[in-house]
């Protein structure tokens, strides 16, 4: 009986091997669920980016980071304690690269980031964001401009550069679509503002 219960209780007769068991099959999932090997990986890692500034690889850097706002301000009315619309205001683009310090190749030598001479003629960049596994661009933008330098110079340390940049739109694994083509409910267009204004012309021609 004592034999049946153990035997019931795991394939391998102890609790220890099925823990056992139980741990490599989380260890192997994960792993191949991160790993940069595996083509059908669910999630993106740092190691499978890559880094482009004008079309040239930035082989020397170790992170990036980016930053999208889509900004609405508050319409407010008299008589409402609510907002009576979120009116769009601006879309910003930011972001900060993260690199070693490559004598010889560093991001003024490259004429990344403009310097006292071609300051105020200096030409937008482009920055792109790649997986390697699939090929899918995850971020890009034609137009973008090193806005920042900041450097960190230690003794028995490895120097690093951070890159503050700002951009003018981008895109990415998404073809930019208005919102009813993907079924979503846009904004009613006789409500806020546009419903205030298109109501005040009816009325006029009425007058008429």
């Amino acid at each position: 009986m004592a034999d049946k219960v153990k035997n019931a209780f795991t394939a391998q007769g102890t609790a220890s091997g099925t823990i056992d068991a139980l741990g490599k099959e989380l260890v192997n999932s994960a792993f191949g669920a991160i790993s940069p090997l595996n083509k059908y990986a669910k999630y993106m890692t740092g190691s499978r980016v890559i880094l482009k500034c004008n079309d040239q690889l930035l082989g020397f850097a170790f992170a990036v980071k980016y930053n999208i706002s889509t900004s609405n301000t508050e319409i407010q009315t008299i008589d409402s304690w609510v907002p009576w619309e979120l009116a769009p205001q601006t879309v910003n683009v930011s972001g900060t690269m993260s690199l070693f310090h490559v004598p010889g190749k560093s991001v003024d030598q490259q004429l990344l980031q403009a310097n006292l001479f071609s300051f105020m003629m200096h030409k937008y960049i482009t920055i792109e964001i790649s997986d390697r596994t699939t090929g899918n661009v995850i971020f890009k933008t034609t137009k973008a401009v090193i806005t920042g330098k900041s450097q960190t110079l230690m003794a028995g340390e490895l120097s690093t550069v951070e890159l503050s940049w700002k951009a003018i739109g981008w895109s990415d694994e998404l073809i930019p679509k208005f919102p009813t083509e993907n079924g979503e409910n846009p904004k009613d267009p006789n409500a806020g503002l546009a419903g205030i204004a298109s109501s005040a012309f009816n009325a006029a021609k009425k007058l008429f």
